[in-house]
Formats: C-alpha cells, sequence, structure tokens
C-alpha cells in the first residue's frame, strides 16, 4: 500500500471507527449497567432477563439481516446516487416495520410458552412474561429507530446516534435506579423496572433522531411517496441478496436461544453465567465492531466505484488490525478475569466460580471472535457474499457446534465449563471457514453497478 494511500486508510478510518467504538461503549455500557442493577435481585432476576434477551436478540438479529440493504445504500452513497439512496432507505424502513409488527404479535401471543422453554421456576416465570409483555413494545420503537440509525452509519454519519445513545443511556440509567428500586419518587418495579426504563428510553432516542433528521432536511428525511420509490427491478435485485442474509442471522439468532436452552437446562445459575458472558464479551468486542463497521462502509465504497485492488489492500489492513486487537484483549481478560465476580457481588458463589472459568476460555477464542467479526460483517457483507455466510452458519452452528452443546448438555451431563467449551467451536470453525473465503477473494463484488439515479421523481433531494 502506498504512502498516500495509507495516509488515506488512516485518516478516513479513524473518522469512522472512533465515533462507531464511542457508540458501542455507549450501547454495552447500556446494557452492562442494566445488568449490574439487575443482578442486585439475584440469580433469578438475571435468569429473567437472559430468556427475554434471548426474544430480543432474534428480532434484533433478523432486523441486522434486513438492515443489510445499507451494503446498497453505502455503494450508492460512494457512487453520489443518492436518490437511489434514499429509496433503498424507504424500503428497508417498512421491510423492518412489517418484520417488528410480525414479532410483537407473536410474542404477545405465545409469551408464556416461549419462556417455559428457558425457565422452568413457576415463581420466576410471572416475572418473565411481565418483563416481555413490555419489552415487545420496545421492539416497534427500536426496529423505526434502529433503521434510521443504520441508515445513518452506512454512509459514515455516525456522531449524531452516539449523541442520541449518550442521551438514551443517561435516562435509562436514571429510570431504571428509580423503577426498580422505588427510588427519586418512583414505583418500586423490581425486574419490570428495568424494561420500562428501556421503552422509555427507547421513545425518547427516536424522538431525538426524527427532530435532527427532519428539522435540517438531513439524508434521510424521506416522505411517505418515498417509501414506495425503489423501482421494481431494483427491489428483487436487492431482496435476492439479502434473503440469504435474513436466514443467515435467523437461523444464527435461533440458534444462539437454542444456546441458552441447552445452558438452562444446566441450571439457574449456568443460565446466568451465559447471559454474563455474553454481556461483558459484547463489552471486549466493542472495538472491532468499529473496524466491522468501518471495513462495511470503507471496502463497500471502494467495490461501489469499481475499486477492487484499494479494497483488496484495505481487507489485508483490517484483518491485520483484528488480529492484534484479539491478541490484546485476550491477554487483558486472562489478567482480570478473577476479578470480574467483584462486580456482581450479589450473586451466588456457583455463578462467581463458573463466570471466571468461563472468561478464560472466551479469551483463548478472542482472536476468532475478532476476525470472524471484521470478515462476515465488515467485508463479506461489504461485498453481499450473504449466501456464503448462510452456508456457513448452517454448517458451523448447526451441524457443528448446537450438536455438540446438546449432546454436552443432555446426554453427557458435562460441567458448565465443558458444554461452554463446546459452544466455542462455533467460532473456531467459522473462523476456519471464513479465512478461505478471505483469500479466495469471492466476496469482493460491486451490487450496484452502473444504474441510473432516477428512481422516482418523489426521490431526489
Amino acid at each position: 500500500m502506498s504512502t498516500i494511500r495509507k495516509s488515506e486508510f488512516n485518516r478516513e478510518m479513524k473518522g469512522l471507527v472512533i465515533p462507531s467504538v464511542l457508540q458501542m461503549l455507549v450501547g454495552n455500557s447500556f446494557s452492562l449497567v442494566n445488568m449490574l442493577m439487575v443482578t442486585s435481585l439475584g440469580d433469578g432476576a438475571v435468569a429473567v432477563t437472559a430468556a427475554a434477551g434471548r426474544i430480543s436478540f432474534i428480532l434484533s438479529m433478523i432486523l441486522t439481516a434486513i438492515y443489510g440493504m445499507t451494503t446498497y445504500m453505502t455503494q450508492y452513497y460512494g457512487k453520489q446516487q443518492y436518490s437511489l439512496m434514499r429509496a433503498t432507505f424507504g424500503f428497508m424502513l417498512l421491510a423492518g416495520i412489517g418484520t417488528s409488527v410480525l414479532a410483537f404479535v407473536a410474542v404477545w401471543s405465545w409469551k408464556e410458552p416461549i419462556l417455559y422453554l428457558f425457565i422452568k421456576d413457576n415463581e420466576l416465570l410471572p416475572l418473565g412474561m411481565q418483563y416481555v409483555s413490555i419489552m415487545a413494545f420496545v421492539f416497534l420503537i427500536s426496529a423505526i429507530r434502529d433503521a434510521y440509525a443504520q441508515a445513518l452509519g452506512s454512509i459514515g454519519k455516525v456522531k449524531m446516534t452516539l449523541y442520541v445513545g449518550l442521551c438514551a443511556m443517561a435516562v435509562n440509567i436514571v429510570l431504571d435506579y428509580g423503577l426498580i428500586y422505588g427510588k427519586l419518587g418512583l414505583p418500586k418495579l423490581g425486574v419490570a423496572g428495568a424494561a420500562w426504563g428501556t421503552l422509555v428510553a427507547s421513545s425518547i432516542s427516536l424522538l431525538f433522531l426524527f427532530v435532527f433528521i427532519y428539522s435540517k432536511s438531513y439524508y434521510l428525511n424521506i416522505g411517505i411517496r418515498e417509501l414506495f420509490s425503489f423501482p421494481r427491478k431494483l427491489r428483487k435485485q436487492v431482496v435476492k441478496t439479502i434473503t440469504p442474509l435474513v436466514f443467515h442471522e435467523g437461523m444464527w439468532s435461533i440458534g444462539n436461544m437454542l444456546y441458552a436452552v441447552a445452558f438452562g437446562s444446566l441450571g439457574i445459575a449456568a443460565l446466568t453465567t451465559f447471559q454474563l458472558a455474553n454481556t461483558l464479551q459484547g463489552y471486549f468486542m466493542m472495538g472491532i465492531h468499529g473496524f466491522a463497521y468501518a471495513a462495511k462502509v470503507m471496502i463497500g465504497q471502494k467495490l461501489g466505484q469499481d475499486k477492487h485492488e484499494q479494497a483488496l489492500d484495505y481487507a489485508r489492513r483490517f484483518t491485520r488490525i483484528s488480529v492484534i486487537a484479539g491478541i490484546i484483549i485476550s491477554v487483558v481478560i486472562i489478567i482480570f478475569s478473577p476479578f470480574v465476580s467483584y462486580m456482581f457481588p450479589h450473586l451466588s458463589n456457583e455463578v462467581h466460580a463458573s463466570l471466571s472459568h468461563v472468561l478464560l476460555l472466551q479469551a483463548l477464542a478472542m482472536t476468532a471472535f475478532f476476525l470472524n467479526n471484521v470478515w462476515i460483517v465488515g467485508m463479506f457483507r461489504a461485498g453481499g457474499d450473504n449466501l456464503f455466510t448462510m452456508n456457513m452458519i448452517l454448517i458451523t452452528t448447526w451441524a457443528i457446534a448446537l450438536p455438540a452443546v446438546f449432546v454436552g448438555a443432555y446426554v453427557l451431563h458435562l460441567p458448565l465449563e465443558w458444554v461452554y467449551g463446546l459452544f466455542l467451536c462455533e467460532e473456531i470453525s467459522k473462523g476456519l471457514i471464513g479465512y478461505r473465503r478471505y483469500r479466495s477473494q469471492k466476496w469482493m463484488r460491486n451490487l450496484v453497478g452502473n444504474v441510473p439515479d432516477s428512481p422516482s421523481p418523489a426521490a431526489s433531494l
């Protein structure tokens, strides 16, 4: 890579990574603070939020797949085809809202049998149903908010979503404290208070985004007509590209729900440990999410401009960054894992001991986590290589790791740490397959070609 290209890479990467990492810090601090507050209510409260969180996770992953349309937005933006960029967003927003409405109806109708998959305790089940009933409304609000946030991120405009996230986090912390414990003149609602805090904070963040985008006529201030302005021919192409991604995220998220079912079969303490490990993992990986986001935007724009050599240079550089970052974070986790349990003093000794062991296992696989994130979410998605990633998930999750975890939990009755080791087989196998795909360069595709920028008169800036 030439000196000029390195300078261009570093400047553009920093402009994308730093706001994105700060946004991830806010988002994961949001989750961590919620978890810290709920843990004071005991192992059962954490298990309830873990079960509800798996339901939310499935929807969020399916929506993430729908938001894979932002790959087209990134490439259209790189070619300065702004009308098609806006029309693509309108189609994406409609699809996200429709999906969240279906999820709301499904969860509201079958929340008890869904929760019973995770929680067999008759005392905890009513708490879970109360929590999920409130969170179902969050699905609807988050689908719209996240569509706007993802679209802004796809064109490199992440600062506003960072500011909105900071405000939402502050509101959520205050409301959690007041509603969980009955402080600040608010009623004491326990676990349900956390759900109410999330609902109000999500509503406020959506309102802030609307005010910013529409008061400034900012890129995505589309009207009703533009929601339906995407040309039919291009719509078919986009649907064809993201359908494998929907199956990818859907099958992967269902697999993760089934992992939680397997860990739940080992007891409330095991499910609590699994939830805490997942929350902390998100915190450890927030930096690499920023690099994956930057890779998607930077490489996607170069692919849309037919600058394949420069896109490949960027891909190699992001891969090296992932390896170095993964090793550093692994060492940090190993050093601090014995002390993490002090963050959760109200949990049982069983959870404290198992969490420390699970974090050590997590550290050993962290480089694979990092590489998979940058390759799959960043590079492969930038080139619309979604059919390959769907097949990868079918192999690594459904043919390798999930059967191994269920055999370990239900047949061999292995200890939690051994079952978690089997769970990590997914990332290891995914890394091996992903490396071969990365080296093949088959994922490097221009999705937008030479499409004229004229979806409809309504879609002009």
